[in-house]
Order: structure tokens, then C-alpha cells, then sequence
């Protein structure tokens, strides 16, 4: 096998390693367990003004309040950042600051009403969507699944003492998952600054997780995400001067623009995967070998059921539907080519075609 044939092999493992494995699953889920708690809680239960971010701090705060710094440190940011957080969740009425008993120069965060009735909504919400994943993996696996997220959890300190998003029985998840995916969030970032990589940023996720081996058109990121061509473009302008990833005229319509990755970063996913690596080591080392397979198994099986980041599992990119454009044309021949083209464009037209 030549030098050639070997480097490509070995890219396409790299590339199968970062679409697919483990911590990428688990985040995934978790963040489909957060977004439609989110949704149901702003439909269902009149609650407005909602955030992904708000869920920490309304978990976190105990019964008799929590200071700043220790929530801080529990989902390990910065005191700054933890604190502009706060002030949009006090903005919306959620929790409000009250002098410490213990501290006269100090503050406590506490929930208001309106907080305590957010918290209990979402502990039912989030009881009902585990009850759906249960549905999907299994009452026995879900429970062990749930035992080996809780021994993970407690080993690495992400819980707040008092919990009691994770003490009701019924919001396990609810309390375990977004802890241990902000986690990894934080834990990637690190190992992958370690390797030579200081200028990246967790909002690069969002484009660099979305490109492929081929490449990827902004408006197709944007769309299959949600958000603005603009702020998609706005990160890639970032990554382009970092030296991470390039535009390109797509080959098959000069109006279109694909971003693909440089040399620099294909480095960036292959360091990527290796700090992947790394954190499905430590965590194996906490829970074991059989636990971290038995947790590989359940969270892969629960994002191909609820079909998460398909768009991303395969190469949607315009130069693999130029490349099957080319071979239909060689098989059908151009007639028949645009015949079939002219079908697609028109699915209620019964027309036929023909080879040659």
C-alpha cells in the first residue's frame, strides 16, 4: 500500500473518530434534553425570557442561597462571565442577590417565587423527556447509564452539594448531563490549547463541527442550525485568521461560497480527536472499562433514535452532490440525466427515462 493510500486511510479514520464517539453523543443529547425542556417550559408553562444558560444557576442555587464564586466554580468559568449570566436571570426575575448571613460584605444568589416554580416545572418537564429516552434505551440500560453519569459527576466535583435537580429521582438527567457536557466543553478546550491551539473560542463549535472532509457552504450551516448566515460568517472570518479553514468558490455554482479546512486544520480536528482520546481515558479510568462501553453504547443508540446532527454524521457537501451528478450522468447518459433532473424538479409529473 503506498505512502498516499495509507495518509488518506488514516484521515478518514481521524475523520470518523471526531463525527462519531462518545463525548460528542453525550452533548448532544444533552443538549436536546435542554432545548426542548426550554421549549416546553416557555409553551406549556407560560414561563418567558428562557435561555440555555439559565439552566445551571437554577439547578445550582441552593435552598438557602449560593454564592457567585461557587457556581462559577461548579460549571468552571469565570467569575465575570458567571456573573453577566446572573444579571440576565435576575433581568428576567428569576433569582435575585441578598447579603450573606455568614458575610456582611458578601451576596448570596437565591431564587425568587418565580424561580422555585421555573425549578419545579422543569424537574417534571425534564422527568417526562427521560422518561422518553427510557423509552428508546431501555429501563435497565437507562438506569445504569444514569449510575455511571452519577459516579462520573461526583468523581469530578460538577455537582453542587444539595442538588436538588439530581436528588429527585425523577430529573436525574436533568441534573447530570448538562454539568458533564459543560465539562467536556471545558476539559476539550484546555487539552486542545495545550496542543498549539491558544486563539480558539466555544463558539468555533459551532462551524467546526459542522464542517466535513469536502467541505460546507455557510447558508447550509446556518439553516441546519437555526442562526443568522452572519453569525456563521462572523466565526468563520475567525477561523480564516487563525489559519484554520479557507473560502473557496463552490465548483459547482460560482455564486456560492464553501468553507474547507487548511492543513492547519485538518491538524486541529487530528489534535482534536486525540484530546477526545484523552477524556474517554480519564473517564474510563474513573468508571471502567465495562461502564464507559456500556455509556458509549446507550448515548450512541439515543442520538442515531433521535436522529441528532444527521446533517453532520454525513457529508452534505456541494462537491459530493457534483460527484453524483457526474456518475448519474456517466450511467444515465445526459438524456436520461435530465430527464431524472427534470422528475425531481417535478415529483407529480409521471415521466420516464431512458439511457442515452
Amino acid at each position: 500500500m503506498s505512502r498516499a493510500i495509507t495518509t488518506k486511510l488514516d484521515e478518514r479514520a481521524v475523520w470518523r473518530r471526531y463525527q462519531s464517539n462518545f463525548p460528542r453523543h453525550l452533548q448532544a443529547v444533552a443538549r436536546h434534553l435542554q432545548t426542548e425542556a426550554m421549549k416546553n417550559l416557555a409553551e406549556n408553562c407560560n414561563h418567558s425570557d428562557l435561555r440555555l444558560s439559565f439552566e445551571a444557576f437554577i439547578a445550582l442555587i441552593g435552598p438557602n442561597g449560593t454564592r457567585l464564586t461557587d457556581i462559577a466554580n461548579a460549571m468552571a468559568v469565570s467569575k465575570q462571565a458567571c456573573n453577566q449570566s446572573a444579571n440576565a436571570i435576575e433581568n428576567a426575575g428569576y433569582i435575585q442577590r441578598i447579603s450573606d448571613p455568614s458575610d456582611g460584605r458578601a451576596k448570596l444568589l437565591t431564587l425568587t417565587a418565580r424561580g422555585e416554580t421555573l425549578r419545579s416545572d422543569g424537574i417534571k418537564v425534564v422527568a417526562a423527556i427521560q422518561t422518553q429516552l427510557t423509552q428508546m434505551s431501555g429501563a435497565q440500560a437507562m438506569a445504569t447509564a444514569i449510575a455511571a453519569l452519577g459516579k462520573l459527576s461526583s468523581a469530578l466535583s460538577i455537582l453542587m452539594p444539595g442538588n436538588r435537580g439530581v436528588d429527585n429521582h425523577r430529573a436525574e438527567l436533568g441534573g447530570l448531563l448538562p454539568r458533564l457536557s459543560s465539562y467536556i466543553d471545558n476539559r476539550q478546550m484546555a487539552l486542545t490549547i495545550s496542543k498549539g491551539h491558544p486563539g480558539l473560542k466555544m463558539s468555533y463549535a459551532t462551524v467546526l463541527r459542522r464542517i466535513g472532509p469536502s467541505g460546507d457552504r455557510i447558508q447550509h450551516m446556518a439553516a441546519s442550525q437555526g442562526v443568522s448566515k452572519q453569525a456563521i460568517s462572523a466565526i468563520a472570518t475567525d477561523l480564516e485568521r487563525l489559519g484554520y479553514v479557507s473560502r473557496r468558490p463552490d465548483q459547482w455554482n460560482a455564486q456560492r461560497v464553501v468553507l474547507k479546512f487548511t492543513d492547519r486544520g485538518r491538524e486541529l480536528i487530528a489534535d482534536s480527536v486525540a484530546c477526545t482520546d484523552e477524556i474517554e481515558a480519564e473517564f474510563e479510568a474513573i468508571v471502567g472499562h465495562n461502564s464507559l462501553r456500556h455509556l458509549r453504547r446507550t448515548f450512541e443508540s439515543l442520538y442515531k433514535a433521535l436522529q441528532l446532527e444527521n446533517d453532520a454524521e454525513s457529508d452534505n457537501s456541494s462537491v459530493d452532490i457534483g460527484a453524483l451528478s457526474q456518475q448519474l450522468i456517466k450511467q444515465l447518459g445526459q438524456r436520461g440525466a435530465e430527464a431524472l433532473a427534470a422528475r425531481l424538479l417535478a415529483p407529480g409529473r409521471n415521466r420516464g427515462f431512458s439511457n442515452g
